[in-house]
């Protein structure tokens, strides 16, 4: 009997049709569940990708809403020439350059009244067409006074539809314009900005319908929806679905040729990984660089920090946001395209990594000992010129700040930090600069941001309080004004320390304004005798100086006659329209105008006869520490009060603290002095008392017949 002799070969055939069956029903299984997996994942990744795209642009339209209503000169030109009277400025350097961008179609100036100004791709907009502009967006674009406009919320970002068409709205105030007003961009999701889309994240027939309109079968959706939940149009498209390379033709030859499905799986696996690769991409490295982002110099940093000596440098293009402004976006990033190349072609050599880290900032991480102090020149070497037509040539720099571990730091965050506050010394010193951190300059940032904080807590509790320090006619030694100086109720911070900050933080026009209020109701307090108020640089550039102090001068039923505006010869320097509208409406009020700290700075007489100054200041440097006995200070004194006379105009002597300095400053004909000698700064209570005390001073002088100043000082 041979039959028993088959039985192995027919078990092993069975077995062997068992195994193919089964790997071909197992490989078919899991080439249909592959497949299905792969198009659920191809559709959500192009549905994030499109939500993405929505939400960047939605995103860009409100920065760049807000960067244009931060634009000191949109303001400076709307409060001084009015949007009528500044429509051709408002043309080239808004409109047109606004409407030569990707996506921005309009942009209008909202009043309380409705459209003040308006542009599009035709041109200057008509009254009819800022008209139907604003219909669809009147409920986000209401211009609200500037108090009222703080804070991030200020800004307001919409889908709207626009004449039948969808649209990105951003609504953002302008400040400092003195009035209430709004500028709204218009970002049309037109053809070209669908076709970019579709190109970038190579979605197949992406399309944007109306809402009502019903999405072909097998076709995916995103909804564009505005704040108030209204759907305002759809994007559709063909989904990728790499899974059907699978389902539809490899299973069906895997059954048949069971051989080859191993070959052909990874051949379908490879092509799905293919198209993640952009967004790993896009996960890791910048994209208008093709540097390492953020993130991934992070977690470099953080693992090189604790383990290696490595020097870390923190750049930063210097004034980019004139180069923006300049050049326009496209510039801009064309700029941070050639830096990047420059730095990566500098720092070729070294053992490196170079980052994009946001905006106009990179880093560059170098492993090894050394080499901190050469990096800094290295770095700041790179540079750029840039030309715009009809413009002349910019040098454009960057500063950059190094920190070393272990050194200044064991972590990444130390060093970011460390490299951070001393690039942040960089720029203050200047372009082209670079500064090695250093442990003063952390206990510095520390004070400052400390100090920044005390600011703004007593800015919210009211924790300012004003001083009044008496001046002396020099001709009868009695008082003739007190002179307003700022104080905190607590801390030892002088006003040389917390003024500048209060300016940075741009808490200045508040503080100013409540500085005059007060001012003019303490003022009630010592009647016949005037109060100097000293004003800052950014009050006299505020449209609505005037308007403040007309206001507190109404509620305190204050003379002009009895007040006086103290102001210094760098606010002269500056020049703008609205600082001498500034001044000369102060001076038709019937105020006084004193030129303060004269000799601290320029000194240019010519002010004197340009501006209507009736009173000078000298500084103290003039008189203080025996300078008064000195030939060539006495002769410039004098020279100073004998030109000033001639023009009519008073001179105050400042830093008084001696007798003999008071004596001699009447014999040279000096009208008023102040300081020490007469009486330290006080609250408005002691001040009251002091005044006193001096006018009996004063009269006892005059009773006894005594024309020289015999007084001690008021403590």
């Amino acid at each position: 009997m041979d039959t028993p002799r088959h039985y192995p070969a027919v078990k092993r055939s069975t077995g062997a049709i068992v195994a193919i069956i089964a790997m071909t029903l197992g490989g078919a299984a899991a080439l249909w569940a592959a497949g299905i997996a792969l198009n659920h994942q191809a559709s959500q990744r192009q549905v994030e990708q499109i939500r993405g795209a929505i939400d960047r642009a939605r995103h860009n339209s409100e920065e760049q809403a807000k960067g244009l209503g931060r634009r000191i000169e949109l303001a400076r030109q709307l409060a001084a020439n009015g949007p009528d009277a500044a429509a051709g400025w408002l043309d080239e350097e808004l409109g047109q350059p606004l409407i030569s961008t990707i996506s921005t179609k309009a942009v209008l100036i909202l009043g309380l009244d409705g459209p003040m100004y308006g542009f599009t791709e035709r041109g200057r907009a008509s009254t009819r067409e800022m008209e139907e502009l604003v219909g669809p967006v009147a409920d986000m674009a209401r211009p609200v006074p500037a108090e009222r406009r703080q804070g991030a919320s200020a800004t307001i970002t919409d889908f709207r539809s626009i004449n039948g068409n969808p649209a990105i709205v951003s609504a953002a105030p302008i400040a400092s314009s003195g009035k209430p007003l709004d500028i709204v961009t218009f970002t049309y999701l037109d053809d070209p900005t669908i076709a970019r889309w579709g190109n970038a994240y190579m979605l197949d027939r992406l399309t944007l319908l109306s809402p009502r309109r019903p999405v072909a079968a097998g076709w995916d959706r995103q909804s564009v929806d505005s704040l108030d939940g209204e759907t305002i149009g759809q994007f559709a498209w063909v989904p990728d679905r790499p899974g059907d390379v699978l389902t539809d033709y490899v299973l069906p030859a895997e059954l048949i040729f069971g051989a080859i499905i191993l070959a052909l799986f990874w051949s379908i696996a490879r092509r799905a990984r293919t198209f993640s690769t952009r967004a790993i991409f896009l996960e890791r490295f910048d994209p208008i660089t093709g540097l390492v982002n953020r993130a991934t110099f992070m977690r470099r940093l953080d693992q090189i920090a604790g383990s290696h000596a490595c020097q870390l440098l923190r750049l930063d293009i210097d004034d980019f946001s004139a180069i923006n402004d300049a050049f326009g976006l496209r510039g801009g990033d064309e700029v941070i395209r050639e830096f990047s190349k420059q730095l990566v072609k500098v720092f070729s050599a070294d053992r490196c990594l170079i980052a994009r880290l946001d905006g106009d900032e990179f880093a560059i991480l170098v492993v090894g000992a050394g080499q901190i102090h050469s990096l800094g020149p290295k770095a700041t070497q790179v540079s750029l010129k840039k030309r715009k037509r009809g413009h002349p040539t910019t040098n454009i720099t960057l500063c950059a700040g190094i920190a070393a571990a272990p050194e200044h730091g064991h972590t990444a965050t130390d060093l970011m930090q460390n490299a951070d506050i001393a690039l942040g010394a960089a720029k203050a010193a200047g372009s082209a600069r670079h500064v090695i951190y250093d442990p003063a300059l952390g206990h510095a940032f520390k004070s400052r941001k400390d100090l920044e904080a005390q600011m703004k807590q007593a800015i919210d509790d009211q924790g300012f309080e004003l001083f009044y320090q008496p001046i002396v006619d020099l001709r009868n030694m009695r008082p003739a004004s007190v002179e307003a100086l700022l104080r905190l109720k607590e801390g030892a911070a002088t006003p040389a320390e917390f003024v500048p900050v209060i300016e940075k933080l741009g808490l200045m026009p508040q503080l100013g304004e409540w500085i005059i209020a007060q001012a003019f109701a303490d003022s009630r307090k010592w009647l016949g005798l005037r109060t100097s108020i000293n004003l800052s640089p950014l009050q006299l550039e505020n449209p609505a100086l005037l308007d403040q102090i007309d206001f507190h001068r109404a509620r305190y039923n204050v003379s002009p006659q009895s007040i006086g505006f103290e102001i210094t010869e760098g606010i002269l320097l500056a020049d703008s329209d609205i600082v001498r509208e500034n001044l000369m409406g102060l001076r038709q009020r019937g105020y006084t105008l004193a030129l303060d700290d004269f000799g601290t700075g320029y000194s240019s007489l010519s002010y004197l006869s340009e501006f209507d100054i009736q009173r000078l200041k000298l500084d103290k440097s003039f008189v203080s520490g025996g300078r008064t006995q000195s030939h060539r200070s006495a002769a410039l004194v004098q020279g100073v009060i004998d030109i000033c006379h001639r023009l009519g105009i008073q001179v105050v002597a400042e830093g008084i603290e001696e007798e003999e300095e008071a004596r001699i400053l009447q014999g040279w004909s000096c009208d008023f002095a102040q300081g020490y000698y007469f009486g330290r700064p006080a609250p408005a209570w002691a001040t009251r008392r002091n005044i006193a005390t001096l006018k009996q001073q004063a009269a006892a002088i005059a009773e006894l017949g005594v024309h020289e100043p015999r007084l001690t000082i008021v403590q």
